[in-house]
């Protein structure tokens, strides 16, 4: 299986068994100075700071807290933005945190 269809794949897992135990869809203003990559576009695999220009771009957005699933690593304490069907940001509240996932991801790929 080639490397864009085993992130796809993954992709889809992640969504499907995430999505029921996120929360209600809001746009935090307090996303602005974390940190996030769009982990649907291959092209932009890279941990960059949450602007309020690339916060305006999110339609909807959905934290993941205590005893929910959903990130790379396992931990919770994320939120998800979607931008469209296309691009997806997850958003850390550190840098390090961000490359931490985002190094994960890229193992599994």
């Amino acid at each position: 299986m080639n490397r864009r269809l085993r992130t796809l794949l993954f992709a889809s897992i992640l969504l499907l068994f995430g999505m029921p135990v996120l929360g209600a869809e809001t746009i935090p203003a307090n996303l602005t100075g974390q940190y996030g990559f769009d982990w649907l576009n291959l092209k932009k695999f890279k941990c960059t700071p949450i602007t309020e220009s690339t916060r305006s771009l999110f339609k909807s957005c959905k934290y993941s807290g205590p005893g929910a699933t959903g990130s790379f690593s396992g931990k919770t304490d994320f939120t998800t933005c979607r931008v469209s069907e296309k691009s997806e940001y997850m958003i850390y509240k550190t840098k390090a945190r961000c490359d931490e996932e985002l190094e994960i991801m890229r193992a599994n790929e």
